[in-house]
Parts: structure tokens; sequence; C-alpha cells
């Protein structure tokens, strides 16, 4: 869309050169009016046409090239779409303001057809003002001061000038390009547009006054003399709006017919050179014979069937690329869906992090675009984003600020692809455990190494127990309960800490392996809990 806006705009800025280049200064005013409203027209249509152009030879990942673009197109769509969503509720409102503005001036104007008396004369209609205006055309409405109409002050001349306004229907050229504009209002060629559509129309009444009366002295005599007159309405044809002294060169400029035909002519070379400049080009895609074809479905049917155990093979996904490559558009609708691409193992990096005294224990998978062997066999893959998993002591997945994420404590064969760990050491002390996967399993790596994990002790201890937490009430007997302290948070009650009272937060934020006791006393409907930490 923005790139058809960018053509559409350069394409009417070009045309609107030429014309005040070429066609401006010369006796036609009525083709120039047509080429400016059809300058409108043509710059909307003119990105719309495609041109098809030759195939380079040797295409290569069509396929996985589109998805691969495809991928990247959103990724950067998310990051960008606060600020197109923002510069987009921006463009809509100035248009909103601009549209409103142009409806207002189309009721003020209609409210002073409205209110004043109106007289029927000539094809037109008169609208009699009190104020002291110059005589001005909105549709086929002439406004006229009501002093002068009575007393004959009009001149025959400017009645005429504002009739062809009127007969000749300008108003309709100057709403259309005030609505444009108010839509595309980003786009400033609608404003010397909008110039020269109306010194157009001046030009056009001019002549049918010169034409009917004879006399251009006189009239430009009238005009000097009504310069200084205003007109309050934005929207009305009048005598006001551009310098007169284009006005009165023009009148009086003599114009050979054979130029005025060849700058006529001109606009036809024009209008095909931009439109192959601006055009859309596509690349021509001949038919792929029936053997590439029947080659290529059977080789994706192959892949789609799922029979092969997700793996594709390098030399079938280069020879998959070429034929789909052969095939023409409408042959790529009828064929089989190109065959997806399975993701390879991740490249896995561990380590270790320490935050506030406490270390963490991440698994870092990478994963890579590109071909990889396994077992004698090549294997395609796509690029995946690189993940980080942290772990605190007891296995739980946390934040890289060490807040739990999962409570459930991770299974060891889920930690690293085709590996069992249970724990993880570092200079000899166990920095995380993880949940066994059944009673006789043993810290194991089936595949691979892992060089900054040293092997297990011989003897492993198991992990350490959770603090237990006394339930007493005063009308039952004592009763002890094992609590995880995640469980506290939805109970309220006071918090105390060696018999010091702590904040809910602070309670939470405690290192359950430190903990000795919890009592949770119950008296009158009110909740105590006193914490004893290990000395």
């Amino acid at each position: 869309m923005i790139t058809y806006s960018i053509k559409s705009a350069l394409c009417l800025a070009l045309l609107l050169l030429f014309y005040h280049l070429v066609l401006e200064r010369e006796k036609m005013h009525h083709f120039n009016r047509f080429y400016l409203l059809g300058s409108i027209l043509f710059s909307f249509l003119a990105p719309f046409y495609k041109i098809q152009i030759a195939a380079p030879k040797n295409v290569f990942n069509v396929a996985i090239t589109t998805q691969e673009t495809e991928i990247l197109a959103t990724n950067l769509a998310v990051t960008e779409t606060n600020y197109s969503d923002y510069l987009i509720v921006l463009y809509l409102l100035i248009t909103v303001i601009l549209l409103i503005r142009f409806i207002k001036n189309l009721v003020t104007i209609t409210s002073k057809i409205n209110k004043h008396q109106k007289i029927k004369k000539d094809k037109a209609t008169l609208v009699l003002i009190d104020d002291e205006i110059n005589p001005h055309t909105f549709w086929n409405y002439i406004f006229i001061n009501k002093k002068e109409y009575f007393n004959n002050k009009i001149e025959h001349q400017l009645y005429t000038h504002e009739l062809t306004h009127a007969l000749q229907k300008h108003t309709f050229d100057v709403l259309l390009i005030e609505f444009l504009q108010a839509i595309f209002w980003i786009n400033p060629t609608f404003i010397f547009l909008k110039k020269a559509m109306k010194l157009n129309h001046e030009f056009l009444a001019d002549n049918n006054v010169i034409t009917t009366y004879k006399n251009t002295t006189e009239y430009q005599y009238l005009l000097l003399n009504r310069a200084a007159w205003n007109n309050e309405y934005y929207l009305a044809s009048n005598l006001n709006y551009l310098l007169t002294k284009k006005r009165l060169l023009m009148m009086t400029k003599q114009s050979s017919q054979t130029k005025i035909l060849l700058k006529k002519l001109a606009v036809i070379p024009l209008c095909i050179g931009f439109t192959f400049l601006f055009a859309q080009r596509i690349t021509a895609q001949e038919h792929a014979n029936n053997k590439t074809v029947v080659e290529y479905n059977k080789l994706a049917k192959k892949y789609n069937s799922k029979t092969n155990n997700g793996i594709i093979k390098q030399k079938d996904v280069e020879r998959l690329e070429f034929l789909y490559s052969k095939l023409s558009n409408e042959q790529k609708n009828k064929a089989e869906t190109f065959p997806s691409i399975p993701p390879p193992p991740p490249e896995s990096k561990t380590g270790f992090y320490e935050k506030d005294g406490a270390k963490l224990f991440y698994v870092k998978k990478d994963v890579k675009s590109g071909f990889y062997n396994e077992n004698g066999t090549s294997l395609l893959y796509k690029k995946n984003k690189e993940e980080v998993t942290y772990y605190n002591s007891i296995g739980q997945k946390v934040t890289k600020e060490g807040k739990i994420i999962d409570e459930k404590r991770t299974n060891s064969d889920e930690v690293l692809p085709n590996q069992n760990i249970t724990k993880v050491y570092k200079d000899g002390k166990v920095v995380t455990t993880f949940n066994q996967k059944g009673k006789n399993s043993f810290p194991e790596i089936k595949k691979g190494d892992i060089t900054n994990i040293p092997p297990p002790p011989p003897t492993v201890n198991p992990p350490p127990a959770p603090p237990k937490i006394t339930v007493r009430n005063k009308n039952d007997s004592s009763v002890e309960k094992m609590i995880g302290k995640t469980k506290l948070k939805d109970i309220n009650a006071k918090y105390y800490l060696d018999n010091k009272p702590i904040t809910k937060q602070q309670m939470e934020d405690l290192d359950v392996n430190n903990i000795a006791t919890m009592n949770i006393v119950k008296k009158d409907g009110n909740n105590a809990i006193y914490i004893t930490s290990k000395k």
C-alpha cells in the first residue's frame, strides 16, 4: 500500500509539472480542464497496471525464500506495530478534521442560499446578498449584491463570466479536489493541482466573455476595478482567486493551432511512458511440461505423506525447489503443497548465572538455518529464535531474576534433548536438582557431552525436605500438616520471623530451605503465622 501511494503521488506530480511547463500557457482551456481531471484518475490507475517481464534463469529457493520472507515480515510487523498504529490513528484524525471542515463549508454556503432571496435567470439562480461582494458562483447559484442588482449596476461581462462557471459545472471540479485533498492531505501535489484547476476555470470564463462581447480592453479594465473586492465563500468560483495579471496576459495571448495540436498529441506518449514507469513488474512464467508437473507432485506427495519420519534429504529439497520454480501460478495452485521443513534438534548451551548470591542453572537453545548431517543423511531446517531457560536449586523454571515461572519441578529428561540429568554440579556442589523419572533413575548422558557439568558423586543425596508447618487452633488439638510456601499467599494473616513482624512480600521472598518451622495460629477468626529460621 505504501509503494502504491508513493507511485500514485509521484505520477500525479509529474503530470502536473508537464501541465505547468507545456500546457498551461496555451489557449486550449477545455482540453486542459479534462487533462487536470484525467491526471487524478490516471495517477490512481497507473500503478495497478501490470507488466510481465522475463523470468531470470536458475530460479532457486522459491518456496523457502517465500516462507522466510513472511516470517521476517511478521517479526518486523510485531516490532513496529505500535508505531504504525499511532501513525494510522494520527492520519485518520487529521483526515476527519479536514472532512469536518469541508462539510462545514458546504453547510455555510448552503445556509446562505436558503436564507436569502433567490431569482431564476438564464438556467441559473441569482442569490441576492446584502453584503458588498463580487459576483461568484456555486453550482448554478450566482451570488450578487442585492442593491447592485436592483439598481442594474451588475456589469453584463461579470454576469456572463459567472454564468459560464454555473453552466460548465466548475463547482464539481472544486468539490472533487477539495474532497480528495482532505483524504490525501499528506500529498502536497493536490494543493498545486487545486490552484491550477481554479485558474483554468477563470481562463474558460474569461474566454467566453471575450468571445461574446468582443471587447477585451473594456473587460480588462473591469477586472482591475473589481480586483480589490473580497469574497468570503471558500468553495465558490470567484474573480479574486488568482493574480489578475495571469488572466490579463492570457486574454491577449496568440497561440498557433499547430503548436496547440502538437502539445495535445504529446500527452499520448507521456501517458504511455508513465504507465510503463509506474506499472507493477511481474515475472512471466511459462507453463511447465507435464513431465515436470508429475515429477514435482510425486516428490512433494512423498514428503507430505510423512512416511519419511520428518526427514527431507538435501538433494530432494533442491530438486523440489527447482521443479517448483518451473511451475506457473496456475499449475502451483493445482499442484501438491510444497512440503514443510522439519526443525532440527536444537544446539544446546548450558551455564550458570548468579543472582543475589543464588546460583541459577540455564539452558540456551539456539537453532540456525541451513543443512546438517545425522546418521549420514543431510537434513534441512529453518531458523528459530534463541530460547534460554533458567532453573533454581530445586529444578523449577524461573526468570533471570529468580522469580518462579512454574512451581512444578522439571523432569530430568526434559532439561536437554536426548539426555537424562537429575543433578547439576559446580565446584563439587549441587546447584540444581531435577525430578528423577522412575525410582531407579540415575544421572546419565545418553548422547553428546556436556563439558561444564561434572559427573555426580557416588552418593546421591535426597533433595532437602520442605519445612513443617504446624496449624494450631485453640478449639482443636494441634495438627501437623505439610504446606508449601507458595500456598501461604492465599492466607490472610500477620507474619512474624523469629518473633519480629514482617510484611507479606518479605515472607514470600524467604528461601524455603532456610526455614525451620512455621506455626499458623488461628485465634478469634484471625490468623498469625510465626516463622522460625534455621540458626
